[in-house]
């Protein structure tokens, strides 16, 4: 599939979500209509979460491989759709008659109660509660096991310097590494997004009828649609294309990608697909020893 063509430059603007003024309640709110969206089903091919866990296993060599791996939500938040991905790559690797993975937990601001939440219900789910900064190299799984860090729509949160040391980190310290994002410069990812904008006039009716705070801030003072269409605009405008992506690793030693590939002796590659027809897109960006293809 050709990828969509991106329509003005990269743009790090500000989201709301990210501003310590920001109150729980929105981000609660943005919070559950992501993990809603990774579950819903409208392609013959499964959810979001069920094509994101595919695309992972085949990336990293097929089941067998994959299998070897501990994977490591660099930025969980309050958890994303780590817990989703993990129970379909899990299923998968079952029907291929192999062993469970493991994933853990991490964040440099550690939602430690959110995460008990999510390890009370998968013994394959793990976290760590002290800070863990994703630009430091720390190495979870010990030298004897394979790492692969995981970026769950949360590298576009990164500005540029930022980004780098993440990226270097990633690639000096475990043995993959994954970016998934839903939002882009792209028209499909726009209208994609403004769609998600409509979308609490829907969902806080659904999951928030009791609430008299969330009922006024969207029928009445439509505060929780702006502040979707804010941070969801916000979203795109900073996610980069896999060029801008793989220059952050590249751009210091004048090297081409392909040059570093070899010299550093990782692959990289990148797609798209649509997970929510029409218009939903994962995009994604991967990263593998050769070592371990």
């Amino acid at each position: 599939m050709a990828m969509h063509r991106v329509l003005f430059p990269r743009l790090h603007l500000a989201e709301v979500e990210d501003q310590s003024w920001c109150p729980s309640w929105l981000r609660e709110h943005s919070h559950k209509a992501l993990v809603r969206t990774w579950r819903i089903s409208v392609s013959d091919r499964g959810s979001p979460a069920v094509q994101a866990s595919k695309i992972l296993v085949d990336q990293l060599g097929g089941p067998a491989k994959a299998t070897k791996y501990t994977y490591i939500d660099a930025c969980a938040g309050s958890g994303g759709p780590t817990p989703l991905i993990e129970q379909r790559m899990n299923d998968q690797l079952k029907s291929a008659g192999l062993d469970s993975v493991k994933f853990v937990l991490t964040d440099l601001w550690p939602d430690v109660k959110a995460w008990k939440g999510i390890t009370s219900r998968s013994e394959n789910i793990s976290y760590i509660e002290q800070p863990i900064d994703a630009r430091k190299g720390l190495r979870i799984t010990g030298p004897e096991g394979k790492e692969c860090r995981m970026f769950n729509l949360s590298f576009h949160h990164f500005d540029d310097a930022v980004a780098r040391k993440v990226l270097a980190s990633a690639v000096e310290s475990a043995d993959a590494f994954v970016i998934f994002e839903l939002t882009h410069r792209t028209l499909p990812a726009l209208l994609n997004t403004t769609l998600i904008i409509l979308s609490p006039f829907i969902t806080t009716l659904w999951d928030w009828y009791w609430s008299p705070m969330h009922l006024i801030f969207t029928y009445i003072i439509p505060l929780i649609p702006i502040f979707y269409a804010i941070d969801g605009y916000v979203s795109c405008a900073r996610c980069r294309t896999a060029e801008e992506t793989w220059s952050l690793l590249t751009e210091h030693t004048g090297l081409s990608v392909r040059e570093w590939e070899l010299k550093n002796g990782w692959e990289l590659r990148s797609g798209q697909q649509v997970v929510l027809p029409p218009f939903g897109t994962l995009y994604w960006y991967t990263g593998v020893k050769r070592e371990n293809l």
